[in-house]
């Protein structure tokens, strides 16, 4: 018989269609932390253990949700009902071809935590060679705001779509507002990644569970020249008020986009700004974040959309 796993599970916010009952959403739970995400009454989700493992299933008329689960070694089947006020679940779980159940539990992930923002910034590593220094943007990031409070920090390195999915995944189930910035070379085409470009397709399809995004900033060179902005705006109808897509049109210069970045992410998560109103702020507070060069820095093409 399998020994109980030790998980590590968390659940992802999406809006539930009607009335049905809803399982997105980050949970500490018996074994861990759970990953899940719901459409309509379908639910799917992975967990750590032994590698990659699956979880998919069904939320039933009665509200419970019957799910089975796939790892590398082992599979089984299971059920979770949740609390009136959908801020605590049990339920229980079993191997397939045994008939002993085992309690499982589990409270939304966060509930204790003060922080209301979070800044998670997700980098790709800069260097090509070892015959560069290793540097990190993101860290400057991190390192500045992480003195705010009520600002939550989290900085991430990424090297792939996949990571990019992971991180995205894991970030809707933070209980607050997410600020998302992406740092990486970028051409219009896409981000750049050590495994190519990220298509706008690629990258829609990453930010689909985030629910909680209350802005996306690129800190890439030439992002907003290309499609990819729109395609994020497009890629549903219900963006949170004052929802917007940042990034530049142009290269930019490693100071300008370090002075503009502190300033517009200050003027959000210290000051309480808007996200729209920050963005103007830079325009009209810095000389050449926008389509005008000065004496002694080129143009930055700061620009964003909303929905």
């Amino acid at each position: 018989m399998k020994t109980l796993p030790l998980i590590l599970l968390t659940v992802f916010y999406s809006a539930a269609a009607g009335d049905i009952t809803d399982f997105s959403g980050t949970w500490e739970t018996t074994y861990g932390t759970l990953f899940l995400r719901q459409d309509g009454s379908s639910v799917s989700g992975h967990y750590t253990l032994e590698g990659y493992s699956t979880i998919e299933g069904e939320v039933g008329a009665d509200g419970r949700l019957v799910f089975t689960y796939t790892e590398q070694s082992a599979s089984g089947e299971g059920w979770f009902e949740l609390s009136d006020d959908s801020m605590y679940f049990t339920g229980k779980w079993r191997p397939y071809g045994t008939r002993q159940w085992f309690d499982w539990e589990g409270f939304r992930a966060g509930s204790g935590v003060a922080s209301s923002n979070w800044l998670v910034i997700l980098e790709s590593e800069w260097q090509a060679s070892m015959t560069e220094e290793e540097y990190s943007f993101g860290e400057m990031l991190a390192s500045w705001f992480a003195r705010v409070p009520g600002v939550s920090v989290r900085h991430r390195f990424i090297h792939d779509v996949d990571d990019l999915s992971a991180f995205c995944l894991e970030s809707s189930g933070l209980p607050g507002n997410l600020y998302l910035v992406i740092a990486s070379h970028g051409t219009s085409s896409g981000i750049e990644l050590s495994s190519g470009t990220v298509s706008s397709r690629e990258f829609t399809d990453a930010l689909e569970p985030c629910r909680n995004l209350a802005m996306i900033h690129f800190s890439c060179c030439e992002i907003m020249a290309g499609r990819t902005p729109d395609a994020i705006v497009s890629s549903r109808r219900n963006w949170p008020e004052g929802f917007l897509v940042s990034g530049y049109t142009h290269s930019v210069d490693w100071g300008a986009s370090g002075i503009i970045e502190i300033y517009y992410l200050n003027q959000i998560l210290e000051n309480g700004l808007a996200p729209v109103d920050a963005a103007n702020s830079v325009i009209e507070d810095i000389g050449f974040a926008g389509e005008s060069s000065t004496r002694w820095m080129e143009r930055a093409g700061f620009a964003w959309v909303t929905p």
